[in-house]
């Protein structure tokens, strides 16, 4: 009844902002069609779903076409529910060989998306932690900032569109740095607008803060300065777009892929950049 009543609030919640954005019927729209959408069975909706128009890299499903769903930019998977940074992440782990049977590993996954931790716990290779601060559905519930692991735990981190909901992100980095092993990599993704990042502690406001931050649990829009705010921490940073992973524009729309979306492949000293 408790985890009901949770997800009720959290749709209000979600219907309140959709009401103030630029395009309210359409966002509450797409809100209503993803919770009924998304609570029917997995094989039900890979049936609806069926075709051969669009391929998902990570559930593996064949589509008759990915969903735009609350924002125009959005293409879900009507399967796995992965978004296209979901899928490029997927394929540059899997295209550069980062997690191989012969090499077991030790991972610290933050902010755990769906599809993705599927397919990492079902690796036997791979020891697979989940880690949120909130979300009760992770393994361990942790700040960011004060990461309860002993110096050079990890050989790799995937920190997904988590650091523009942290208030202390340089410190953040900074802990990402010191659990992670040397010789070891840490994938970090942001949404990024231009050169330099705007951050404003004084804008609180949900739809402020959608306005500016594009998003209501955003506290900044970073800009390509990111990068610097990595090396400051320690990290040697490589930047990687869907270019670098995939050869062609047929392929990128194949599999709903991002064009705008980059990894920072951040690398501790003593490690080998892919």
């Amino acid at each position: 009844m408790q985890h009901l009543s949770q997800r009720f609030t959290r749709f209000g919640f979600h219907a309140r902002l959709a009401l103030h954005s630029p395009s309210p019927v359409r966002r509450l729209t797409d809100l209503i069609i993803a919770n009924i959408l998304f609570n029917l069975p997995v094989t039900l909706r890979k049936q609806l779903f069926v075709g051969e128009r669009s391929f998902c890299p990570l559930c593996h499903s064949h589509l008759s076409g990915f969903l735009n769903l609350h924002r125009p930019y959005h293409r879900w998977c009507p399967v796995c529910r992965s978004l296209q940074r979901h899928r490029l992440i997927w394929l540059f782990l899997e295209r550069f060989t980062m997690i191989t049977p012969e090499q077991p590993q030790t991972m610290l996954h933050f902010a755990p998306e769906p599809g993705l931790a599927r397919r990492f716990a079902q690796m036997p290779y791979l020891r697979y932690i989940t880690a949120d601060r909130f979300d009760r559905s992770a393994m361990m519930r942790l700040d960011i900032t004060t990461i309860p692991f002993d110096e050079n735990t990890f050989d790799l981190i995937l920190c997904s569109h988590v650091l523009e909901h942290v208030p202390n992100d340089r410190q953040a980095m900074r802990e990402l740095y010191r659990v992670l092993k040397p010789g070891g990599s840490a994938l970090i993704l942001v949404p990024i607008q231009g050169e330099h990042t705007f951050e404003d502690a004084t804008i609180t406001d949900p739809l402020l803060r959608e306005r500016y931050f594009g998003q209501f649990d955003h506290v900044r829009m970073y800009g390509t300065d990111i990068i610097q705010r990595l090396q400051q921490a320690g990290f040697q940073v490589q930047a990687v777009s869907v270019s670098d992973i995939v050869t062609t524009q047929a392929e990128i729309e194949w599999m709903g892929l991002p064009v705008n979306e980059t990894i920072f492949a951040c690398h501790k000293e003593g490690g080998i950049a892919p």
